[in-house]
């Protein structure tokens, strides 16, 4: 892993950490609308979505009124190098993994992904849709074959210079509080 890569990992986690309550929901209520205008967005009925953690834009409102709304949501679970979707019908089937995510223990794979809308996690987003995650590469491998539409959300603060590689896959937007990108 690069230092550059290191030393931006560091600083995003401590401005994550620093963040006070009020703006970090106000920022996540921002975002979650942005996301949810998107056509690909409110016409999907399957998502493949993270579960956030407390340093994280928030996804658990929008599993939450995904599946209010009758929809499919499939949570990753990682195993070895890779991730299965599995689908869930509460936050509450997820328990913590050894990685420290909130996973689910059981459900039904998702195998097929046209038409599906991945939410994908990162420290970092650049305009074009690449992506400074926590350097596991899961999303990477996955997003390789991913036939559905990708969806990055950040903290604007957060969207800038990205150092890229050549198995770096972008993601077709990239949804902060101000607005899209891509």
């Amino acid at each position: 892993m690069s230092e550059a890569k290191k030393d931006l990992r560091r600083e995003i986690t401590a401005f994550r950490r620093d963040m006070s309550e009020n703006v970090r929901e106000e920022s996540d209520e921002k975002i979650y609308n942005n996301l949810v205008a998107l056509d690909f967005v409110r016409d999907c009925g399957t998502f493949l979505v993270y579960a956030s953690s407390p340093a994280e834009v928030d996804t658990r409102r929008f599993i939450t009124e995904m599946l209010r709304k009758g929809r499919t949501v499939a949570v990753p679970k990682c195993e070895g190098r890779n991730m299965r979707f599995l689908s869930v019908n509460s936050l509450d089937e997820l328990v913590k993994s050894s990685f420290g995510v909130d996973e689910p223990v059981r459900g039904t794979e998702i195998t097929e992904f046209s038409g599906t809308v991945c939410i994908v996690p990162a420290l970092r987003f650049d305009r074009k849709g690449f992506r400074l995650g926590w350097g596991g590469g899961f999303y990477d491998r996955f997003l390789k074959d991913y036939t559905g539409h990708s969806v990055g959300i950040c903290y604007e603060e957060n969207c800038g210079e990205v150092p890229t590689d050549v198995y770096d896959i972008a993601v077709d937007a990239v949804i902060t509080e101000n607005g899209r990108y891509k």
